[in-house]
């Protein structure tokens, strides 16, 4: 099975800021926006392009040309909104168009309108337009037009990683659940087999010689005499070993 190709497309770039307001260029977010759904499709089997992947101008024909020397499956305008409105819109060419265009369009909106629920985003509607990138694109194409630059809170959004981060979520997810995209298999690494253990030393309990205790008893000069090891002690001989002891002791002191 073929793997699919899409296309993303952030609006404007270079010398073209595109729309602006509270702070903001339209180019740099349509980029940042790109590049996080490039980096969440990778985990997809799907081959993704970029019209741009810096601040660089491409014109609006050559963006549309890029897309259809790729053979792309399916393309995405990414834009930002201004003019003093509010809210999320998409667009598909308003001519002839594919019932795949219609479709997609319908589950890749729908989808970012469900996901984006928590930021009351404004769903501004499913329109048409004679735009010339998904006018001029052989495959299936949509335009969205996200949130608009010049309202306050608009841009407040805007101005948000986690709402970049989310609406960047959203556009991925409607573009897997659109084009019916797999998660790619990760095979885990192997396991290391483990290495192999000493079983625990168990000490062993000394080995006494008996007669080897009695030369060192003789050899410090506790005993005068060499005595057979079961060989009962006087009372006279205990107190010499005893004596003798106490002598060594007092004299190391």
């Amino acid at each position: 099975m073929t793997r699919k190709i899409i296309c993303l497309d952030p609006g404007h770039g270079g010398q073209d800021p595109g729309a602006l307001g509270n702070g903001l260029q339209e180019k740099d977010i349509t980029l940042e926006i790109a590049k996080k759904i490039i980096q969440r499709l990778a985990a997809y089997d799907v081959t993704v392009k970029s019209t741009r992947d810096s601040d660089t101008f491409v014109s609006l024909s050559q963006r549309a040309a890029y897309a259809n020397n790729v053979n792309a499956d399916y393309f995405v305008s990414i834009h930002i909104n201004a003019g003093g409105g509010t809210g999320f819109e998409s667009f598909i060419y308003n001519g002839e168009v594919s019932s795949t265009t219609i479709k997609t369009r319908q589950v890749l909106h729908d989808t970012i309108m469900a996901d984006m629920q928590k930021y009351y985003m404004i769903d501004r509607g499913k329109k048409a337009a004679n735009f010339a990138v998904i006018r001029e694109t052989n495959m299936p194409a949509i335009l969205t037009e996200n949130l608009f630059i010049d309202n306050p809170k608009d841009a407040s959004l805007l101005k948000n990683t986690d709402f970049i981060n989310d609406l960047s979520t959203a556009i991925t997810h409607g573009l897997v659940k659109g084009l019916n995209l797999t998660p790619l298999t990760i095979i885990p690494n192997p396991t290391p087999a483990p290495l192999p253990t000493k079983p625990p030393v168990t000490p062993q309990p000394p080995v006494w010689n008996p007669q080897a205790e009695i030369q060192q008893l003789i050899d410090t000069g506790l005993l005068a005499n060499n005595h057979p090891a079961d060989e009962h002690i006087t009372w006279g001989e205990f107190a010499t070993v005893i004596n003798r002891l106490l002598y060594i002791i007092k004299n190391k002191s």
